[in-house]
């Protein structure tokens, strides 16, 4: 998307070696709002740790297809022992002290692909993981967008505001020496004053929504309350095209809200599938080899042993757990595809939506613009008409406010169009950081 790079000094945030971590831009555009807002908010970092626990669970279920080897040692002193008297010689049947050192390996040779299953669902969910980063981060980008042009727009708004003002304020220093003349009335002054006093009082309201706006752009941003940030830039079009049909097909594929939905799903089935294996038989294999005493004909003497085995493990009854888990397994499968299937029939609805703001915004603009040129030559020909004293005071302030309307009306227009493409790109999925 086009859109006006302003000046300022944000590019140091965004760049290492540049302008210092405690130092405040004094202005930064859409873009570098965004960065600064994806590469510092705390919920991104936290999307970060969940990949990276996500990517050490893989690692975990793929050490279970090596042996757990273990080293043991053991000393027993046991006491008494007796000896035993045979054909005139006296012998002890165990020694005293008893030393036992031995390395234990446990492999398991099968298992009906639990271990396999195990790793493939870990992987799902590191998968769900970085797609969860990527919502994180595409949700921020997107709230910054707003919050942003919310307080481009507030800024645009009070210059309206305070050119309406000004020239009501030039218009009573007009009628102020008409009335001084003699060609005007204190109505004409009083009538002038009110509309400055209630467009003061509107640029009050004004100047708080603003204060509002910047409070929640800076908490986006990190910024201290003190800080001041101005956004600078403009109401660009997107080139973005309106083809509903091509959109939607672009969302299917794009948005990572489907993809964590089907990843969901995806995860889901794997889970359902590792619950349906728990009643399947095992064969381990188990080796040990090491050093003890104890052996005829020197009790005392450290000689070296080993023993090897296998095993086969076939659950028989565990009370229905594992019927129980595979029914909850599966349900969770269920309410995850109910999830995608729901989001999925969302999505040709927020594109149908936000391509309609989009036309309607641009027909607002075109009368808009039709509506300001007009305005301004009406303001024109009732100042020169009111100094030729042709018409009234009033014809004059109505003129003037309905250019301050008008004005008003495009300015919005021109901002609902610039919000309308961002909810397009936003519904369409477009990576905007």
């Amino acid at each position: 998307m086009t859109r006006m790079i302003g000046l300022g000094v944000a590019a140091a945030l965004l760049f290492p070696g540049g302008t210092a971590a405690g130092q405040v831009p004094d202005s930064l555009t859409v873009e570098q709002a965004i960065q600064r807002v994806v590469a510092t908010y705390p919920a991104v970092a936290e999307a970060a740790h969940g990949v990276a626990a996500s990517q050490a669970r893989v690692r975990q279920r793929e050490s279970a297809f090596g042996p757990t080897v273990a080293v043991l040692g053991s000393y027993t002193r046991i006491g008494p022992t007796p000896p035993l008297s045979f054909g005139g010689q006296s012998f002890n049947l165990y020694p005293a002290d008893n030393w036992n050192g031995f390395v234990s390996v446990h492999q398991t040779l099968f298992d009906w692909g639990r271990r396999a299953t195990a790793v493939h669902e870990a992987r799902s969910q590191q998968t769900s993981a970085v797609e969860n980063a990527e919502v994180v981060k595409s949700r921020l980008a997107y709230q910054t967008v707003q919050a942003f042009y919310g307080a481009l727009f507030l800024r645009e708004d009070l210059k309206v505001r305070d050119e309406e003002i000004d020239a009501l304020t030039q218009h009573l220093e007009i009628t102020q020496r008409k009335l001084a003349a003699g060609t005007a009335t204190d109505f004409d002054v009083l009538s002038t004053q009110v509309r400055i006093a209630t467009a003061r009082s509107q640029r009050v309201d004004i100047t708080d929504a603003l204060a509002q706006q910047d409070i929640e752009l800076r908490q986006l941003l990190g910024l201290p309350a003190d800080s001041a940030v101005t956004p600078v830039g403009g109401f660009e079009e997107s080139p973005l095209g309106l083809n509903e049909d091509s959109l939607v097909q672009v969302a299917l594929t794009q948005r990572p809200d489907l993809g964590m939905s089907r990843d969901a799903v995806a995860s889901a089935e794997v889970q359902a599938h590792l619950a349906s294996l728990a009643d399947r038989p095992s064969v381990s294999l188990d080796l040990s080899g090491g050093a003890k005493n104890g052996y005829v004909p020197d009790l005392n003497q450290v000689k070296a042993d080993f023993v090897a085995g296998m095993s086969v493990q076939l659950p028989v009854y565990n009370g229905h757990r594992t019927r129980f888990q595979v029914q909850e397994a599966e349900a969770n499968m269920a309410v995850a595809r109910s999830r995608a299937q729901a989001l999925e029939r969302s999505v040709s609805a927020d594109v149908q939506r936000a391509v309609a703001a989009v036309r309607a915004s641009r027909e607002k603009i075109a009368t808009a613009d039709i509506q300001v040129r007009q305005a301004r030559a009406a303001v024109a020909l009732a100042r020169t008409r009111y100094q030729a004293g042709v018409v009234t005071n009033l014809d004059v302030l109505d003129a003037e406010t309905l250019l301050s309307e008008a004005e008003l009306v495009q300015l919005r227009a021109r901002y609902e169009l610039v919000q309308g493409h961002y909810q397009l790109e936003q519904a369409v999925g477009v990576k905007i950081w």
